[in-house]
């Protein structure tokens, strides 16, 4: 798989669910029989700075397109915390919660009824960023130095965005072994002075490589770093 086709992949994933399930059934869910194939899809965001992980996970009955509710007996925990069900506008059933963790293993553990469970455990990623730009000259290349070589693998990304009150400047990365090269995705008129700005680390890992219970599904763990960036004056 590319790296832009697994940026979409995970961005899918980020939103909650699958973009072709949403499309071709937005208001289809049902109740989890417990004997269905299933396909979770798990995601954690930590940002540094925060005491918590916040994590969500979306069921799938991939052959039929729906969203699965868990049954009155069913339960997903995370290290042993219980997530919340909630409905969004779209039909969709999810389960969040905000975990006590920044670093470290977070498990899910999804009880469909008391003869069949399943577990998937996911350390959060290290950011391992050196020094984070303190300037911008648009629209160039910024370069990140990092703590340790990366893989340049497709299932590890980092992202870098600009906030400001006008656009918001998205830049992909390439991984050059001990440093980053962040470029814009399009080109946006910038203002000068300082904004907001963050880069975060997702690692991918498809279920099916951790697990032997589960052939469908992924989860993606994500870290990432807010902090304060200026935009220089480019004008001669």
């Amino acid at each position: 798989m590319k790296r832009r086709d697994i940026s979409i992949y995970i961005g899918m994933a980020l939103t909650g669910s699958l973009g072709v399930m949403r499309n071709s059934n937005a208001q289809s869910w049902v109740i989890d029989d417990a004997e269905t194939e299933i396909m979770p899809v798990y995601v954690m965001t930590h940002t540094d700075g925060q005491d918590f992980t916040f994590v969500r996970a979306d069921f799938w009955f991939p052959q039929t397109k729906k969203s699965v509710k868990l049954s009155s007996v069913g339960v997903i925990t995370v290290n042993g915390i219980e997530l919340k069900g909630e409905r969004d506008s779209m039909g969709t059933y999810s389960y969040v919660g905000n975990i006590p963790v920044t670093e470290g293993i977070l498990t899910f553990k999804l009880v469909r009824n008391q003869n069949k469970t399943m577990e998937h455990s996911f350390k959060l990623p290290a950011l391992d960023i050196l020094d984070y730009p303190k300037s911008y000259t648009p629209h160039e290349t910024i370069k990140v130095p990092l703590k340790y070589a990366v893989p340049a693998v497709d299932t590890i990304i980092f992202n870098m965005r600009i906030q400001t009150p006008q656009n918001v400047l998205n830049l992909n990365s390439k991984i050059r072994s001990d440093y980053l090269e962040f470029s814009p995705i399009i080109k946006v008129p910038l203002p000068v002075g300082t904004f907001e700005a963050r880069i975060y680390k997702q690692e991918r890992t498809p279920l099916k490589d951790i697990s032997d219970a589960s052939k469908i599904g992924w989860g993606v763990a994500s870290n990432g770093r807010n902090f304060k960036i200026e935009i220089l004056d480019t004008k001669p």
